[in-house]
Order: structure tokens, then C-alpha cells, then sequence
């Protein structure tokens, strides 16, 4: 797969997020090129009486390493075994304990732009230089390596026998968890531009379900990685490559006996999980993973709009344009509340049930590049741009 970031559609007009794309050609040359975009218009402060909940900071601990990342390279924040694990943009895998001191440090081959994953005491994560790795959660002791045919820029999934990933030149990756053999590889054919960015593929029971830059959700055996059915979540059209662009940057979601998958400029749709039939399908463009919670499906909109759908019949329940025009890096619940990140360095609080903003915070000046991450107790991280990791908790007004 080929990747590297995209566009957002603004009123008139295409306006190039300040992204590296990434385009193969027929001789496997690389260009790159990094256009600016327009600051977004600020959005407008809550009215004190619309104010329902507040922001505070617990702690704030600034982080070793350079940090800042590009679009769509939004950083995953592990938390686990009392500790905060993350990795910063030059190539340190970090743990912190749970006041933001660090504990131990080790030195990658690559960056990763993904971040870690922790299942069961070890910490996976892979690597622009094509290696997946294995580490104590404990110390950090390296368990494994192995070095793949490309670029990895999925989180990593671990399932009980299978660590799985994505890579750059369109390969899906099933290792052995023990050792970091190689098991199996699909391949699929890639368009000539993509998002910096590719989704988690997600394990339920004995199938792998993993979204593609050409806008397929495809179902695999677990155990041998043949295909058991795709799916069409976008379809390419216009008449150039940024308009044509439909990469599923957004991970897959189980509901039941349904997936769920979202497409960049494409659709928000539910298949059935035995056989891949649509259920549901609604125009939605996002590259971020939706968040299922309450019964409810929430979706932050490339665009900066926030909808909340019924995940059974795809109804849209409320839309909210309030951050319309925003980059937004991160949706997630906490608690009673949905939490939205974005790019300018603000986290705002929307009532679930109603989608009425009830409160926001401006954290950092230099954005904020990872969603937000509920530890419970209505307390939440985030990392800004410049490498300040936060401690949040929400309290009534």
C-alpha cells in the first residue's frame, strides 16, 4: 500500500490538509509534497449558561523526544498494567507510571505513527522501517522483532494467537504471538494516492475483518487468511486522484452480528458478519474510528461535524455542526459524556443524548494529536503536539 495523507472538503472548494501525500509511480518512485492550509475559523466560546461540565487538569508531565506528528498520524495511548506507554515521533518507546514520570525508555528502528499496543503484559508496535515488535511491558526487554516487507502505520491487533497489522504497500500480516513468525499475508491492490494512516483490523471468533484504502472491508479466515467475502464500503469517482480518494482510515466495529466500517468521502455502513450482506449504508466521509457506546454509534465527520447514528438502521439521530470546519484528531466516551480532540489543542464535551456542546477546554497551543483516552472516574489523557501529556477529569458545573 502506498499512503500518506489527504484532503478535506471545504465549502467551494478542495483545501489540502498540511499532510505529506503519497503517490506511487508505474517505476515505484515516491513524491511527496506538503501543502498549507487555512487556520479554521475559531469556534465560538459556550454561553455560561449552556455550560453543564467542566474541564480541569489533574497533572501535565512533558515527555522526552520530539513529538510532533503529522495529520493522520494521531497517537495511540496504551494504558495498562499502572502504566502509560506511547511513543513519540522520533522513535522512543516510552512508560510512564501513572503520574506521568517516566519509568524506561528504549530506542526503535523507525518511527511508529501508530503508537503501542498492550495485551497481556507485552507491548506490540510496529515501525516505519518495516519491523513489528515485542516488549515487556514490565522493563521494556525486547521479546521479538521481525522485519516485514513494508511500511507498518496500523495499531497493532492482537488476537490469542495472532498479533496482525497493516502495511503501506497493502499487505495484511498474521504473525504467531510467541515468536513473531510469519503465518500468513493478503494483499490487496492499492491506489496511486492514500491517507497516512490505515485501520486496526479487528479478530471476532475466527475471522479477521481489516478496511482498505480502496474502500473494501474484506472478511478473512483467522487461521489462513483466505477471503471470505468483500465488501464495498466507497466507490472511487471524479475525475482526479484526491476526489477519488476512499481509503477506510477508520477501524472496523462488531455490533452484534453486524460490522460496521466507515470510508474516507464515502459512507458510513453496517454488513452482515456471516456473508458480508449490506444492512445499511449512509453518506458519511471520516477517517476516524467511530465510537459504539449506549446503544448509540458516534461518528466525528472529516469535516468536523459530529452525528450520532442508530447503528441498527443507520438513522442519523442528531448532527451537530458546531466544530464544522475543524480537524478533529479524537471521539471517545467517558463516562456520561462524548469527548471530541482536535488539531487546534481544545477538547470539548457534547451530551450524548442530545448532542448539545455542555463544556470545552483548551489544553495546548500546539493541538492536541491523540484522542482522548477514559481512564474511568470521568478522568481522560491526552498528548499535545509539542509532547505534553495531560491528565483531564470532567466535573459538574
Amino acid at each position: 500500500m502506498s499512503s500518506h495523507p489527504s484532503t478535506a472538503r471545504w465549502p467551494g472548494r478542495w483545501i489540502l490538509l498540511p499532510v505529506l501525500l503519497f503517490s506511487l509511480s508505474g517505476c515505484g518512485m515516491l513524491s511527496w509534497f506538503s501543502p498549507s492550509r487555512p487556520s479554521p475559523k475559531a469556534v465560538a466560546p459556550l454561553a455560561k449558561q449552556a455550560v453543564k461540565v467542566e474541564v480541569d487538569t489533574d497533572w501535565q508531565a512533558r515527555l522526552y523526544g520530539t513529538w510532533r506528528l503529522q495529520p493522520y498520524e494521531t497517537s495511540n495511548i496504551a494504558v495498562g498494567e499502572g502504566h502509560i506507554y506511547l511513543v513519540d515521533a522520533s522513535g522512543h518507546l516510552l512508560c510512564l507510571d501513572l503520574g506521568g514520570k517516566q519509568d524506561w525508555m528504549v530506542r526503535l528502528d523507525g518511527k511508529s505513527a501508530r503508537g503501542p499496543t498492550l495485551a497481556d503484559g507485552i507491548l506490540y508496535v510496529g515501525t516505519d522501517s518495516g519491523k513489528l515488535y515485542a516488549f515487556s511491558a514490565k522493563n521494556g526487554r525486547r521479546l521479538w522483532v521481525t522485519q516485514l516487507d513494508s511500511e507498518v502505520l496500523s495499531p497493532i491487533t492482537v488476537s490469542k494467537e495472532a498479533v496482525l497489522a497493516q502495511l503501506v504497500n497493502g499487505q495484511l500480516v498474521d504473525l504467531q504471538r510467541g515468536d513473531g513468525k510469519l503465518d500468513w499475508t493478503f494483499s490487496m491492490n492499492q491506489p496511486s494516492l492514500l491517507l497516512r494512516t490505515l485501520p486496526a483490523p479487528v479478530v471476532h471468533g475466527d475471522v479477521v475483518y481489516a478496511g482498505f484504502a480502496d474502500g473494501n472491508l474484506v472478511a478473512l479466515n483467522l487461521s489462513n487468511g483466505a477471503e471470505l467475502w468483500r465488501a464495498a464500503v466507497a466507490i472511487p469517482h471524479g475525475n482526479n486522484e484526491l476526489a477519488r480518494m476512499v481509503d477506510i482510515a477508520a477501524n472496523p466495529i462488531v455490533d452484534g452480528d453486524r460490522i460496521i466500517a466507515a470510508a474516507y468521502q464515502g459512507n458510513l455502513a453496517a454488513y452482515a458478519r456471516s456473508g458480508g450482506s449490506e444492512e445499511w449504508s449512509v453518506p458519511m466521509s471520516t477517517t476516524l474510528t467511530p465510537v459504539l457506546a449506549d446503544g448509540h454509534l458516534y461518528v466525528a465527520l472529516a469535516d468536523g461535524r459530529i452525528a450520532a447514528v442508530d447503528p441498527h438502521s443507520g438513522v442519523v439521530l442528531w448532527r451537530s455542526d458546531v466544530l464544522k470546519g475543524q480537524y478533529l484528531t479524537g471521539i471517545t466516551h467517558c463516562g456520561t459524556d462524548l469527548l471530541v480532540s482536535d488539531d487546534a489543542g481544545s477538547v470539548y464535551v457534547f451530551d450524548p443524548r442530545s448532542g448539545h456542546r455542555v463544556g470545552q477546554s483548551h489544553v495546548s497551543s500546539s493541538g492536541i494529536q491523540s484522542a482522548p483516552v477514559c481512564l474511568g472516574q470521568d478522568r481522560f489523557l491526552v498528548l499535545s503536539g509539542a509532547g505534553t501529556l495531560y491528565q483531564l477529569h470532567l466535573r459538574p458545573h
